[in-house]
């Protein structure tokens, strides 16, 4: 593998040099900096095949949000944006810049996969992503793919992947940029910026966040900021290089259950990523991608001892990493026939340091796991209408052995009524973290992947002239060898766990006027722990969103978004007897409403109104949610 690895970097330094001494026959792409036009970016899914393709020709089951609909919402982080999504459940663990995970249809928050611009985020440590801090600053469109992943994105790709695709100042030839500022309830802030610019073949752009609040607990403000960057340069038409680096602080009080209400207990995150993705087309029918991909993660916990917390002390310091190789390849070779075959080598390591005012200090020091994988898809269309998918990976780990998977998928599109049936059936895993695998007293080096199979199959039907759009998606999953904590006298996690998730998700979109368009969505979902017959936890049964947007005039927005969500079970442990019993989070609707007001080209006034309806609710049992909130600000664009 590592002589693979060398020949890729020697191959960069080929490449460029091969490809811009290309001859006339060189393929004119859309980005052609001499033109300096302004590149476009269409309505594409890229996560579902690793190859561009508009989401009604595909055969998984995908939404797009794009950048204007996440504008719309005003909401600040993607979390918020996903809520209410077919086949999403978020929950945080208390209020705003607590964790916030998500899961898809009913997977555990560490088995859905998080990309941004291709590139995996999850935590190296202990698999999952926390939410909380990833603003919608500069993104361009959320891409959300539901069902087994893993043939094509490996470990954590159980339930699905949410790509996060952001902006690229491309071929503008000029500067441009944007500030926001915002104030609201709970002397919350949040000022936000960004440009763009281009010159020639290079072009980079950039921006940063600041929030604060006090929110409504004790101890439960948080501060956050943000910033990231891109560059990029074409060297020719057939060969371009783009660099990304983000950069996320997060700082929250940490109070615990309203049980707990800790005054003193600080959280301190920080995550770090950078990557360079070189995209060439040596060939009309070959397209070859390397990304090469470095991330950081950095947890402070810090609990001094007093009477909320049992007089227990923690500090605790938690540091991860990952750095990734992603050679990809799209051979086109006919309008019916495309193969993808890549291969992907990543190394993560984590250590830990913890002192403990009851039980002593606890050292974990740094563990590595080294993965090395291969896969591969066949695209099948014998007509326009029709496409058909098969695909297949192999991982090779140095914690777990070689692990397989398949998919396989298909699309038909019906002629006169347009209608789309899709149908998939797939597997996935999720391999031990760091945490599983080496946690000091509370581990098992011997434990095996978690394991999926899940299939779905739906349909999607436009109606006047696209105008109405809806559909609906029956989908199943069951999940073997899940890992679990058992209790004494190992205290230990062992592939002993078994899980069933089965589902209808549905959606419906109208533009009921030229000026007023309705989204609807519904899911269904029974999710059960197959051992023991009980619900599994924070999967609400129903869930449901109804969103209206309405252009009052040319300069006056309206949007109004209702959310719904069903009980769901939970547990409560209580910290003084040491027990967990089962309890039950009553159901909520949320109402937000938000205006925009364009009050001149460069200057935009905003205000809106979240919970406006004053539920008291919780997502997390123990942790409640924010009453009534509003907040307003102006942006400013040149």
């Amino acid at each position: 593998m590592k002589k693979l690895v060398s020949c890729l970097f020697a191959g960069l330094f080929v490449l460029p040099a091969l490809l811009c001494a290309s001859d006339a026959n060189d393929i004119v792409s859309n980005g052609n900096a001499d033109t300096n036009q302004t590149v476009s970016f269409p309505e594409i899914t890229i996560t579902a095949t690793r190859i561009s393709t508009l989401p009604e020709n595909t055969s998984s089951s995908a939404t797009v949000i794009s950048s204007d609909e996440i504008a719309r919402s005003q909401q600040q982080l993607v979390a918020d944006v996903l809520r209410g999504e077919p086949g999403v459940d978020v929950v945080t663990t208390g209020l705003p810049g607590s964790q916030t995970s998500i899961f898809l249809r009913g997977a555990n928050y560490n088995q859905t996969l998080v990309l941004v611009d291709g590139i995996r985020v999850n935590s190296p440590f202990n698999n999952g992503f926390d939410f909380s801090t990833l603003a919608v600053n500069n993104i361009e469109r959320i891409e959300i793919l539901r069902g087994p992943q893993s043939t094509l994105y490996g470990s954590e790709a159980s339930g699905g992947v949410i790509n996060i695709i952001t902006k690229h100042g491309i071929g503008t030839n000029e500067l441009s940029g944007w500030g926001q500022s915002e104030y609201g309830s709970f002397n919350t802030s949040v000022t936000s910026g960004g440009f763009s610019a281009s010159k020639g073949k290079f072009s980079v752009g950039g921006d940063g966040s600041y929030a604060r609040s006090d929110n409504d607990r004790i101890n439960s403000d948080y501060e956050q900021y943000h910033l990231d960057g891109h560059a990029r340069y074409d060297f020719c038409d057939r060969f371009s290089a783009t660099l990304l680096a983000t950069y996320f602080h997060n700082d929250d009080g940490t109070p615990g259950d309203i049980y707990t209400d800790d005054p003193t207990a600080r959280l301190k995150t920080e995550n770090f990523l950078t990557g360079l993705t070189l995209d060439a087309d040596p060939t009309d029918w070959w397209n070859a991608k390397l990304k090469l991909s470095h991330s950081r993660e950095l947890g402070d916990y810090d609990q001094p001892a007093n009477s909320h917390n049992g007089n227990e002390g923690i500090f605790s310091t938690t540091i991860a990493q990952r750095n990734q190789v992603d050679f990809q390849n799209v051979f086109t070779l006919s309008e019916q026939h495309t193969i993808l075959v890549g291969g992907t080598f990543e190394d993560a390591s984590g250590n830990l340091s913890s002192q403990d005012s009851l039980y002593g200090p606890t050292t974990l020091a740094t563990k590595t796991i080294d993965t090395s994988s291969g896969y591969a898809q066949y695209d099948f269309k014998p007509i326009k209408r029709v496409t058909l998918t098969a695909g297949g990976r192999v991982d090779d780990s140095s914690s777990f052995g070689t692990h397989e998977t398949y998919q396989f998928g298909g699309r038909f599109t019906a002629p006169r009524t347009e209608t789309i049936f899709r149908a998939n059936l797939g597997t996935g895993f999720r391999a031990p973290s760091i945490s599983d695998l080496y946690y000091p007293y509370f581990s098992n080096p011997n434990l095996k992947p978690e394991e999926s199979t899940g299939w779905d199959a739906g349909i999607e039907q436009p109606l006047l002239q696209n105008k109405l759009r809806f559909g609906a998606t029956f989908f199943h999953n069951n999940f073997d060898n899940l890992i679990q904590y058992v209790g004494s006298p190992s205290f230990a996690p062992e592939n002993i766990a078994r899980s069933r998730t089965y589902g209808v998700e549905t959606f419906a979109s109208w533009a009921v006027l030229t000026n007023l368009t309705a989204r609807a969505s519904y899911t269904w979902l029974h999710a059960e722990n197959l051992d023991t017959g009980a619900e599994l936890l924070r999967r609400p049964e129903h869930s449901g969103s109804l969103n209206l947007n309405w252009e009052i005039c040319p300069k006056l927005e309206a949007d109004a978004n209702v959310l719904f969500v069903g009980r769901r079970a939970d547990s409560y442990f209580n910290s003084t007897t040491f027990t967990t019993s089962p309890v039950t989070d009553g159901s909520y609707t949320k109402l937000d409403l938000a205006l925009r007001w364009h009050a001149q080209k460069h200057l935009e006034v905003f205000a809106r109104a979240e919970n406006l309806l004053g539920e008291h609710y919780e997502d997390a049992f123990g942790y409640p949610a924010l009453g009534r909130f509003f907040a307003g600000g102006v942006m400013v664009r040149f």
